[in-house]
């Protein structure tokens, strides 16, 4: 008889321990990136992995997941996408040969940045992996199923295609057993998602709508219970520091089928449990600048409660900048730093379109107590020159109290300890039990800006899981809820980690019978 099991095996390769905060140099790199180089960094990743997997005792057709994440890109567009297609033509090929038709499943997408413990490439590890990827492969008997979105244009379409892939995902899941103790396991719904982009037409594009994906998936796990989706996880695709290209990758590795690159999409796994997975988070790195204000709402605007047209009796952009620049002005003086320009900074406030690109403003959100357990930032000032919200603020009035909130590095770094506590639980790590951490990239830019280079968030995290197979990524949102706690669905500023627990597989060793003999001696074993 054999035992279920489960195993994770991951592998990065980077050619960069940290990211690019300067657009030109950013755009230079990935000019001088090549889709040799790209291939190259594969094929280490996808040797690593099979030697690993092959050295527990199994191989490359016990893989039922692949998870990729990337952040090596290219320039222009056309070279961008040829990149995207070497990478997993080489992973289509690596495990077309061996793995049966329509058992391997692929999701992923670009990112901000990896998180790892580990690279291949890299010399010094800080945590942060970039200008590479990241990929983790599950090996395991249980049945896992993907699915995806088919286009996020509206609130509506993202509402259904929430609750359509979260269906589609069970479905598969179902489709690929026959044992009735797989289906009703607990399990994780893990997502990558579109997010807001920076410079994008408008309608289409702009942003994400991940808190409506998120509500659809919600109303579908509260319709379907027999699905027993507990925990929901994930976060928004990136694009460095430009974020204006995220794309998502998918696929059922078969006969004729293979792995997709998609545009403004959702994608996601349904992961099922052997034991209870621990879970960490930190959604409060920050601290108050300045005084309270009264928020006022557009009551008319649809979705509701995401369009701020007032704070106090100002323009919200012109006040945004205006504590921004002071509190900047504060900070550059204390530590010696060129004071930016007020001028400039409420040129880019007033006119950014998706996300704000000036990475001082990346780091300030609005934080309404009332409203939301967690801040949010302004994704875009529309037509009507205000603010729109990353997410709807759960009010009842047009109007609440609320106040600028800035992320403080050392919380940043308190909460990463606080996640790696959390996802402990007192029962340490094995070896290849599986940590998927999502971070906000505001995280990592906020201490790029405060000149922290040592103990950051990732480098805490990394050593501190060094014993475990890690892979996360930095995002542009967040999503977390589950089976009890739902809203907010979606997250700024926050991090996020779920370890799932490995199991070997075993067998059972048949038990040597013992014979009775007359007057019910026993005669010993046989």
């Amino acid at each position: 008889m054999v035992s279920d099991y489960f195993l994770g095996f991951a592998a990065h390769a980077h050619t960069k321990s940290e990211l690019e905060t300067d657009q030109n140099k950013e755009t230079e790199l990935r000019r001088r990136n090549s889709p040799e180089q790209a291939q190259t960094l594969t094929e280490a990743v996808l040797d690593k992995l099979e030697k690993d997997i092959s050295n527990s005792g199994y191989n490359l057709k016990d893989v039922k997941l692949l998870i990729l994440y990337l952040s090596y890109r290219g320039e222009p567009e056309e070279k961008d996408r040829f990149i995207w297609e070497k990478i997993l033509r080489a992973i289509e090929k690596r495990f077309r040969e061996h793995t049966p038709a329509n058992q391997l499943r692929l999701i992923g997408h670009t990112t901000a940045g990896e998180i790892e413990n580990e690279d291949l490439e890299l010399k010094e590890v800080s945590g942060i992996g970039y200008n590479g990827l990241s990929l983790l492969a599950l090996v395991t008997n249980l049945p896992i199923g993907v699915g995806r979105t088919w286009g996020l244009g509206t609130k509506e379409e993202a509402i259904e295609q929430g609750r359509e892939m979260a269906h589609d995902a069970w479905v598969d899941l179902n489709q690929n057993t026959d044992l009735k103790e797989h289906v009703q396991k607990s399990k994780t719904l893990f997502v990558l998602t579109q997010g807001p982009v920076a410079g994008a037409p408008q309608g289409l594009g702009r942003k994400g709508f991940e808190h409506f994906l998120a509500e659809g998936i919600a109303n579908y796990m509260g319709s379907s219970r027999e699905t027993r989706i507990i925990n929901v996880i994930g976060g928004s695709s990136g694009d460095g520091l430009i974020a204006r290209r995220f794309r998502q990758f998918y696929g059922k590795l078969g006969e004729q089928s293979g792995f997709k690159i998609l545009d403004k999409e959702a994608v996601c796994a349904l992961i099922p449990h052997l034991h209870e997975p621990s879970i960490g988070s930190d959604v409060s790195p920050t601290k108050k600048v300045g005084r309270s204000y009264m928020f006022h709402f557009d009551d008319e605007a649809d979705p509701k409660f995401m369009h701020l047209k007032r704070i106090g009796n100002k323009d919200p952009r012109e006040l945004l900048a205006k504590i921004v620049y002071e509190n900047e002005a504060r900070i550059s003086r204390e530590q010696g730093r060129p004071i930016i320009d007020e001028k400039t900074l409420l040129q880019f406030v007033s006119e950014f379109e998706g996300l704000p690109v000036h990475p001082a403003l990346g780091k300030y959100g609005f934080a309404l107590p009332f409203g939301n357990y967690a801040p949010v930032l302004p994704v875009r000032v529309t037509p009507k020159k205000v603010f729109e919200l990353t997410r709807p603020v759960r009010s009842l009035e047009a109007s609440m109290k609320g106040y600028v909130a800035e992320i403080d590095c050392a919380k940043v770094q308190k909460g990463a300890r606080n996640v790696y506590n959390m996802l402990r639980e007192n029962r340490g790590f094995g070896e290849r039990d599986v940590t998927l951490l999502i971070s906000c990239i505001s995280r990592r830019v906020a201490e790029i800006m405060a000149g922290c280079k040592s103990k950051t968030e990732a480098e805490i995290l990394k050593e501190a899981l060094s014993s475990t197979q890690v892979i996360g990524f930095l995002a542009y949102g967040e999503l977390w809820f589950t089976n009890l706690l739902q809203e907010p669905y979606h997250h700024n500023f926050s991090c996020w980690g779920i370890t799932l627990r490995s199991a070997a597989n075993r067998r059972k060793k048949p038990e040597r019978g013992k014979e009775m003999g007359i007057k019910g001696w026993i005669k010993g074993e046989s």
